[in-house]
């Protein structure tokens, strides 16, 4: 998600990778027209408020109804990568010189968005015959793709031009509910439990609808700023609560729509999906429940963050054609690790005091049987959105106050659900129709469940107001020290559920290293930071019970 060249990114892949910058084959760039930094606002306009010119182009058009619908048509695609075509070239020059300047000779080549998705997903599906959809704002001047997946090789049966977006109509909703920034539409998909959906789903309903003979759902309304005003003029009055809810049932109905549409017209019924809307796990969940669907599995970095790895996937299988198979990820634990003494060095420096447990599985599940909240930082960092153990805050399920405290600690919006970390052997305990169709996406906090009374009873600060969970459902062999935290925690409670949240402060991006790590533990002033094989303890805070 950088927008400038990821120099320090490619860095520290060399480092992980042990390979030189000369070794490197082939450089891969996901965004073939639309390469470039993203949007920041959701209207699509920059940090400043400024418009780019496609945006502006479109918006002009959009207000003149007799030619209107040409926006909607396969030629204004074409059109957008032509106009796109010469903005783009510099960049991807630009990109080449940088990386020649660091000792990379190899070739530069870009690839279409959504085939980058497709390809996330599809080649870490573990499925070798699978129905692959994307979803998202747009990319390329498309905002959907559905390919099947066959040994190896994608053949697209269907897309979907940027004009009929639904992700850009939840991004607007996003905005009218009040939240200006374009990564706030999980905060959407959250407050949208709080309302009621029939307040405000016929405006949604009339603005993009589902096309049954087309496979695909189309936009009514207008574009850009010209959509934005007139959804605000439609929905004026309506409680926030109430719009974030209608967009949300919108989103599912029609993307539920779309799955069984494809899964009965190709008579495949195992997919996998990516793209940002698929960081909707309320629209994944909807998925998995429906009876013509097998199995999914949901990219772990399904955004734009995971373009890349679809990009090099997508080098890779036309360097050698049939060779690449799908395969399942062990994990994604993909990022920097620190040693001891990096870690030791750091702490001493700070002149932070910190002791050594010999079981730190074990002195970390006596923190948290004893109230206290942690924050783990260890082994190596996250790939993609979810914070899955190594860079986490725990803390015990039993208390929904401590949603409250910790929000404020950590400046993030009060009606946010937290999520929950449950071992494979208890999650059907806990969640309703946790089994194999989903388990591989519930590795990697990409889909929601209907929880069990149990886990109302006995974990309700994990529990949202809509009686669902996001769930981290973890295996020994993924993680051995992050499960034995839990073991431990349940031998001490008899409780099987912690609560998982990302270890960073809002707006701040989940902490990379031993010093993020240490600013983040004084800001929030947290209980207890096991960072490595270390403890760092804030004996301050302990007598909040």
């Amino acid at each position: 998600m950088a927008a400038g060249v990821p120099i320090r990114c490619l860095e520290a892949v060399w480092s992980i990778a042990g390979v030189r910058p000369q070794d490197v084959d082939r450089i891969a760039i996901a965004g073939a027209s639309s390469l470039g930094a993203p949007p920041l606002n959701n209207d699509f306009t920059e940090a400043d408020g400024r418009a780019r010119l496609p945006q502006r182009l479109a918006e002009l058009v959009d207000q003149v109804p007799i030619v209107r619908s040409a926006l909607a048509s396969r030629g204004a695609n074409t059109a957008y990568r032509r106009l796109m075509r010469p903005l783009t070239a510099p960049r991807l020059a630009g990109i080449g010189q940088r990386l020649r300047d660091v000792g990379v000779r190899a070739s530069v080549a870009a690839y279409n968005h959504h085939d980058c998705h497709i390809a996330s997903a599809y080649f870490v599906s573990g499925e070798a015959d699978c129905l692959v959809i994307s979803n998202d704002g747009f990319g390329d001047g498309e905002c959907a793709k559905v390919a099947v997946g066959r040994n190896g090789r994608l053949s697209v049966v269907a897309r979907n031009e940027f004009f009929n977006s639904l992700g850009v109509y939840y991004n607007y909703a996003t905005l009218v509910c009040g939240f200006p920034k374009s990564h706030h539409a999980g905060k959407t998909t959250g407050l949208a439990a709080f309302g009621d959906p029939g307040k405000t789903l016929p405006v949604f309903q009339d603005l993009i609808t589902w096309d049954s003979a087309l496979g695909r759902y189309v936009n009514r309304g207008k574009l850009f700023r010209n959509c934005i005003r007139e959804l605000t003029a439609r929905l004026d009055g309506a409680a926030r609560e109430d719009i974030a809810a209608g967009i949300q049932k919108h989103c599912e109905d029609l993307l539920t729509a779309m799955v069984k549409h494809w899964t009965l017209r190709t008579g495949v019924r195992r997919l996998a999906l990516a793209g940002g809307v698929h960081a909707n796990v309320k629209v994944n969940q909807r998925i998995a429940e429906l009876p013509e669907v097998d199995s999914v599995f949901v990219f772990p970095n399904m955004g734009d963050g995971g373009l890349a790895l679809g990009a090099a996937f997508l080098a890779l299988a036309e360097a050698s054609p049939g060779v690449v198979l799908p395969h399942r990820l062990a994990d994604i634990y993909l990022g920097p690790r620190y040693t001891e003494t990096e870690i030791a060095a750091v702490l001493r420096e700070a002149g932070v005091t910190f002791t050594r447990p010999a079981n730190v599985p074990r002195a970390i599940a006596e923190h948290l049987a004893a109230n206290r909240i942690v924050a783990r930082f260890d082994g190596r960092m996250e790939y993609g959105p979810r914070a899955l153990g190594n860079r986490s805050i725990l803390y015990p399920a039993t208390k929904p106050e401590v949603n409250t405290w910790l929000n404020r600690q950590l400046r993030r919006t009060e009606f946010m659900p937290f999520a929950p970390v449950i071992r494979a052997e208890d999650a059907t305990a806990y969640l309703e129709g946790f089994n194999q169709t989903t388990a591989y996406a519930a590795e990697f906090m990409t889909i929601t469940y209907d929880v069990t009374p149990r886990c109302k009873r006995e974990a309700p600060a994990i529990v949202h107001v809509d009686g669902t969970a996001r769930p981290q459902v973890l295996r020994r062999d993924v993680n051995p020290d992050y499960y034995d935290i839990v073991t431990e925690y349940h031998r001490l409670t008899g409780l099987s559920v912690l609560v998982n949240t990302s270890f960073n402060m809002h707006e701040e991006p989940i902490v990379c290293t031993p010093a993020d790590a240490l600013n983040a533990f004084g800001a929030s002033e947290l209980d207890v930071l096991a960072i490595g094989p270390f403890l760092v303890e804030n004996r301050s805070v302990w007598r909040r019970k």
